[in-house]
């Protein structure tokens, strides 16, 4: 686990859910997509909100706890848009549009990254993926039960394969990698309309 910066208090005093809980939480987001972890500290979160840098440990314990909790807003974010995906009239596409549309890929390498050396981060990761693939295969499973054309299809490779190749898309759109990308969605396209048909004609394929 990474050392608590200096001068960190022993406790938390302010309130959680405030609004200077809140600004802490988005500057340090906005860092870490930034610059990645190096750059995040409670300097540099008090920089960019213009506070001395001993109130950041009024509201966080540590600079780890900062990280814990800006991880944590974002997972609870994202579960609320996989949730309402999955309760819409066309679950699959909107998960899917969920999926490629998710939290920056910057932002996951480095949570995942910090995962490794941060007990509290691990235990939300794991909690997001988890309950993250939970949804999606609740979906997927509704799915192949209702279309005779999909009998067979495994709910949990498909929700597996959906977030890994919709992370490894953007990863590669972030380097400007864009070969073979429109045939994997045209094959994508090709299963939800076979998975929501009502919807095919539509030709609502998702871009990343």
């Amino acid at each position: 686990m990474r050392r608590a910066e200096k001068n960190a208090t022993t406790r938390r005093l302010g309130p959680v859910g405030s609004e200077n809980w809140h600004a802490m939480l988005d500057a340090a987001e906005e860092a870490l997509l930034e610059k990645g972890v190096a750059a995040l500290t409670a300097a540099r979160v008090s920089e960019r909100l213009g506070i001395k840098r001993r109130l950041v440990y009024y509201y966080f314990q540590t600079l780890d706890d900062l990280i814990v909790e800006t991880f944590r807003r974002i997972s609870v974010r994202e579960l609320a848009r996989i949730a309402d995906a999955a309760a819409s009239d066309k679950p699959l596409r909107e998960i899917w549009d969920a999926c490629i549309h998710t939290m920056h890929p910057r932002l996951i390498t480095e949570f995942m990254a910090l995962a490794h050396h941060i007990d509290g981060l691990r235990k939300e990761v794991t909690h997001f993926i988890e309950e993250s693939r939970r949804l999606q295969i609740q979906t997927l499973s509704a799915a192949i039960a209702r279309v005779p054309g999909l009998t067979g299809a495994d709910p949990e490779v498909l929700a597996v394969l959906a977030t890994s190749t919709a992370l490894s898309l953007l990863r590669e759109r972030e380097l400007g990698v864009t070969e073979g990308h429109d045939e994997v969605l045209l094959l994508i396209e090709n299963f939800l309309a076979a998975a929501e048909p009502q919807l095919a004609e539509q030709g609502q394929v998702v871009r990343t």
